[in-house]
């Protein structure tokens, strides 16, 4: 858990220009004065206040800038989310309804369970997979469209490596595995049960799912390495070459989304491209050699796991007592807190013209607009008396801030869903 003092340089800007008598109460009642300045300023600059903050037990830090506009803005959201507001309310009062989701149970699962329990082969297993892709459910590749790298002007698609519960390093350091993994096989067992597996399926499963997990994590990129392939020069493939390439990692997702892989059908943009071919490669052949019945419960878990936070309660509080508690949460945040999560994740473009419309007056509008061109003002009048500036440099830059656009408040054009229909029961 962190404490966090984000305008220490505005402090120490302040001071300079006077005694810090003439500072406002709301810095002086930060600052510790029995600490000496000259040993330890951030003692001194906001020791009172890092003594005295608490953290609330819902989040892992406070400060005294974002954290402090985050809790007012969150006060303006529960105002917006209490009046029931069209579309917004439905939504999020069919969040609220708990008495609902533990009558359903997991039967909002039930047709992707059949799905997964009735593939007869590897390839039909990962093709539903796939599918349940499209609903958010991890597969065990991501393809996904984003600006070409060799030509900003189009997107394009390319493959990148699935998400894994944890971050990778857990499972590749000894040392960090080791503080997780009672708590991580807790979890899993916990989920299964929760949804039908008996004590002794759940004990078996918990390993097989931890060794692929473990498996796949050694074949991934580093972050830096992920980082890296983003940037490199890609090679494309057809969809025909990776259905032939990597048939169950790839082909089966294509196949799953709907896209031809028929040597004789593709298009002139009929292609992914990939970066780090060498971790497609072992990830095909990690599932080449997983069994059908490993891979089916390795399936059923990602089903499981991807699903936990908006199934019953009893599935929300497991998923909070490992990944919440990791992340160094003291207490789960209320249903409440959630749904608003879950309303701004969803439908955020509604909630925030909403909130515009609830703090966004056209006094306010204004005072932006005009800050905003005094400091463009500003940076043209800087660019103008730097006597470092060649005139060509200068003539440059001036040219670069004429094309500066800003935004104040939000889009000019929201897409606020007009043919959406929403049912709170």
């Amino acid at each position: 858990m962190v404490k966090d003092l984000v305008s220490l340089s505005a402090l120490a800007t302040a001071a300079t220009a006077g005694s810090v008598t003439q500072l406002p109460e709301s810095v002086t009642k930060l600052i510790d004065y029995s600490a000496n300045p000259c040993d330890d300023f951030y003692q001194y600059a906001c020791g009172s206040w890092y003594k005295n903050a608490v953290i609330p037990p819902y989040r892992t830090n406070t400060g005294t800038s974002t954290s402090k506009i985050s809790i007012q803005n969150e006060a303006v959201l529960k105002k917006i989310l209490s009046d029931n507001k069209p579309k917004l309310g439905e939504f999020y009062n069919s969040c609220l309804d708990t008495a609902t989701l533990s009558s359903l149970g997991l039967t909002p699962l039930a047709d992707s369970f059949e799905a997964i329990r009735s593939a007869n082969t590897t390839l039909d297993l990962l093709v539903v997979a796939g599918e349940l892709a499209k609903n958010g459910i991890p597969a065990f590749v991501d393809i996904k469209a984003s600006a070409d790298k060799k030509d900003s002007t189009k997107n394009t698609l390319f493959g990148l490596q699935a998400p894994l519960p944890l971050p990778r390093s857990y499972y590749t350091t000894p040392s960090k595995w080791e503080t997780i993994e009672p708590d991580y096989k807790v979890y899993i067992a916990t989920v299964l049960q929760l949804a039908g597996y008996t004590a002794e399926q759940a004990a078996a499963a918990v390993p097989v799912i931890i060794r692929f997990e473990q498996t796949l994590a050694g074949v991934a990129l580093r972050k830096l390495e992920e980082m890296e392939a983003t940037v490199s020069p890609y090679t494309v493939f057809t969809f025909y070459e990776l259905d032939q390439k990597y048939p169950l990692l790839i082909g089966s997702w294509l196949k799953a989304n709907g896209f031809n892989v028929r040597d004789d059908c593709g298009g002139s943009n009929d292609w992914v491209g990939l970066t780090a071919l060498t971790y497609f490669e072992k990830a095909e052949a990690l599932l080449t050699n997983t069994t059908l019945e490993d891979l089916r419960t390795i399936v059923e878990y990602k089903l499981i796991h991807a699903s936990s936070t908006h199934l019953t309660p009893e599935f929300r509080t497991a998923n909070w007592n490992f990944f919440g508690r990791q992340a160094g949460e003291e207490a789960e945040p209320s249903r409440e807190t959630f749904c608003a999560a879950e309303v701004d994740t969803t439908v955020g473009e509604l909630l925030g013209q909403y909130f515009l419309d609830e703090v966004w007056s056209a006094d306010t509008a204004k005072t932006a607009d005009e800050l905003v061109k005094a400091l463009e003002s500003s940076f043209s009048t800087g660019i103008t008396t730097a006597d470092w500036l060649d005139n060509s440099t200068r003539a440059n830059a001036q040219t670069k801030l004429s094309k500066f656009e800003y935004l104040l408040g939000g889009p000019e054009k929201p897409q606020l869903y007009p043919t959406l229909t929403l049912d709170s029961t």
